[in-house]
């Protein structure tokens, strides 16, 4: 059992790292690459931003020129100025921004020696005009033509662009359509083999708790016996009493016999001496013989009387010998069960000296029986537990029994190890107590898997955690930037992984939160707050993702509890979402909150399907689920309610439900008024 526990553990984790490093790596890959064709795209934009920038200052040169040329007026030269300077510049930001594509770097060079020989033709044109020499048409056709090729390169240099422009936006919308699935694929599968491993651990631990179970039984059934073989050991004490009195009446039945005969035969030989002495007398003689045959009869009688009592004392004896037998016969099984048990089974008595010892008690804590009978009990105790002992006594003297005990003892080796302890007093046959009888199991290896399982889920939600809060924060960046997209199943996609991201952040708090506090690490931090406030938050907070149901919560007044924020708000928000889980859409869903005495109460009432009565005593333990044909599609691991009944009860509060099959369940909890 350990081995396999241990081994799905190591499986379910490294199928967790596994599919975090998996989830880590798409993600990675596909923003790279949908951010590297979004820069494609703005480049390819910019170098045909300059493209048209460097054509319109041509432009302007050239009809700054021609103004020149047709007025003489120097005002028309401004825009031809700065014109070669501002080509130039552009010139080399356009072959920096194409120094990774050979094609754009020859267009560059050709729109460069193009645009040279045009600026030279311009300056040409004007000196001519300044030194009063006339243009001619030949020197305009050379400037037109000059003219056409510039703007034949930039169309060539603009029209590549364009074409590297289009594969680019081609692969940023590939990559755009695809990271989401990829994402949201990885996502999904992270979840399934996640839900798939704590499904095999939680199988494991309700196998273990079965065994427990199963030992606990045992535990009582050996209890019993003991009981039985004191009771026992009771009647034989009586029956041995009983056969003492009955001997000391037949030997007094003896000893009166005896001295009847001796008193008889003196009076006889008395009277036969005497009737040799007168005959006179023989007559008398004869009467007091016939009184004494008459005295011998009743004496017979009542000894005929007494051997039908002797013969019903002898049966009486045969039934108490075979009782005795069969006490034995009991007595002699139980003495081999305690002999072959593995747990300790010890008794001591009242002043805590240890009377008895078997093997199971020498293989736990090492002491053989000749070293620890008659020894105090607190050899067995560490220094920091002595005060347990006479607490024990003392509930023990009034006949109480302790059942499943935990606390921790030591071995002679001086190793603590953690026990359960069921104790039970002895009565003797007036019902005082008398001794203990106390069975010990060592639990150690027990609660190192619980400890182990512990860390595990502690560990697993810490690892999960991070990750998935930066897969939620990718999807909703992912659903700002496909806002109004008309493709409806990327909107869809990225709204259920949005859903199932938050569904399991949840999941994951509340593992961690249960191994926190079965870690006794869950900080309460109380506050003054008023809880009717809180209880109108957490139905806002489920009304935004749930329309099925309607709620109802309509307070008299403020109610001021000291208690900690966010746990209660937990609280209240299980509360509420299981009552929408659990009954069918479109009904009430009640929420009370109202002071009573010294305390407030809470009430959260559905109209669901209700929960049987063998059921509600174990709603609130661990990993405990309703098994019935209505909850087997319902979702879940049975930690909620037994994270909130912790939580209440750290708060001094107390929780409950009240429920009918087929009508509804209504959930409570109590918290201790503040009159702040």
């Amino acid at each position: 059992m350990k081995n396999r526990f241990d081994r799905n553990l190591r499986v379910g984790y490294g199928f967790s790292i596994f599919i975090l490093l998996l989830v880590g790596v798409i993600s990675y890959l596909s923003l790279t690459s949908l951010l590297k064709s979004n820069r494609a795209v703005s480049h390819s934009s910019q170098v045909m931003q300059k493209l048209e920038r460097l054509l319109s200052i041509m432009k302007d040169a050239e009809t700054g020129q021609r103004g020149y040329l047709l007025s003489g007026q120097a005002k028309f030269l401004e825009p031809y100025q700065g014109a070669y300077a501002q080509a130039e510049t552009l010139n080399k930001e356009l072959s920096s921004l194409t120094d990774d594509n050979p094609v754009q770097q020859q267009n560059m060079r050709a729109i460069w020696r193009v645009l040279r020989q045009r600026l030279d033709i311009l300056q040409t044109m004007i000196a001519q005009k300044d030194k009063g020499k006339p243009i001619t048409a030949t020197d305009l056709d050379a400037g037109k033509a000059a003219m056409d090729a510039l703007r034949s390169a930039v169309a060539k240099a603009e029209k590549d662009e364009q074409t590297l422009l289009k594969e680019r936006t081609a692969s940023l919308e590939y990559y755009t359509s695809i990271a989401p699935i990829l994402i949201v694929f990885a996502l999904l599968l992270a979840i399934l083999i996640t839900v798939y491993s704590f499904r095999k651990v939680t199988a494991d631990i309700r196998e273990k708790e079965r065994l427990r179970v199963e030992i606990e039984q045992r535990d009582d059934e050996t209890q019993a016996l003991n009981e039985e073989l004191t009771a026992a050991n009771e009647e034989i004490t009586a029956s041995n009493e009983e056969l003492t009195s009955i001997n000391e009446e037949l030997l007094a039945a003896r000893e009166e016999l005896a001295i009847a005969n001796v008193s008889l035969e003196q009076r006889i030989q008395e009277r036969t001496y005497a009737l040799q002495e007168t005959e006179q007398e023989t007559h008398a003689l004869n009467e007091e013989l016939t009184a004494i045959n008459e005295e011998m009869a009743a004496t017979n009688e009542e000894l005929v009387a007494t051997n039908e009592e002797l013969l019903e004392s002898r049966q009486r004896l045969q039934e108490t010998l075979d009782e005795v037998r069969a006490g034995e016969e009991r007595s002699a099984k139980l003495a081999a069960i305690v002999a072959s048990s593995d747990d300790a089974i010890i008794s001591k008595d009242l002043n805590g000296i240890v009377t008895s010892w078997n093997r199971g008690a020498e293989q736990i804590f090492g002491y053989t029986e000749s070293e620890i009978v008659g020894q105090p009990v607190l050899k067995l105790i560490p220094e920091d537990r002595h005060h347990e002992e006479p607490m024990i006594l003392g509930r023990l003297r009034k006949g109480e029994k302790i059942d499943h005990y935990e606390t921790i003892r030591r071995r002679q080796d001086g190793q603590l190890i953690d026990v359960s302890l069921t104790i039970s007093p002895i009565h003797d046959r007036k019902g005082n107590v008398i001794g203990v009888s106390k069975i010990a199991r060592d639990i150690t290896e027990q609660k190192r898997d619980d400890q182990r399982k512990n860390d595990f889920i502690g560990m697993a939600s810490h690892e999960l955690k991070t990750p998935l809060t930066s897969l939620i924060a990718l999807i909703q960046v992912l659903q700002v930037k496909f806002k109004g997209s008309p493709d409806d199943f990327v909107t869809n996609a990225l709204a259920k992984a949005a859903q199932q991201g938050r569904k399991m952040t949840g999941l994951i708090n509340g593992f961690l939160n249960v191994s926190r506090l079965e870690s006794g690490k869950l900080v309460i931090e109380k506050q003054a707050l008023d809880l009717t406030n809180l209880v109108r938050e957490m139905i806002s907070d489920l009304r935004m993702t749930t329309t099925t149901h309607t709620f109802v919560f309509d307070p008299l007044s403020e109610v001021k509890v000291l208690a900690d924020r966010d746990k209660i708000g937990a609280v209240i928000s299980n509360l509420l979402s299981n009552a929408v889980k659990y009954s069918p859409k479109g009904k009430l869903v009640t929420i009370t909150c109202e002071r009573k005495g010294k305390e407030v109460i809470v009430s959260v009432k559905d109209e669901g399907m209700g929960i049987k009565p063998q059921d509600q005593a174990k709603l609130f333990d661990r990993y405990y689920r309703v098994t019935s044909e209505h909850t087997k599609y319902i979702s879940g691991f049975g930690v909620g309610l037994y994270l909130s009944a912790e939580i209440i009860q750290c708060h001094e509060g107390r929780i409950w439900v009240d429920s009918e099959k087929g009508v509804g369940s209504t959930f409570y909890f109590s918290l201790p008024a503040s009159e702040v």
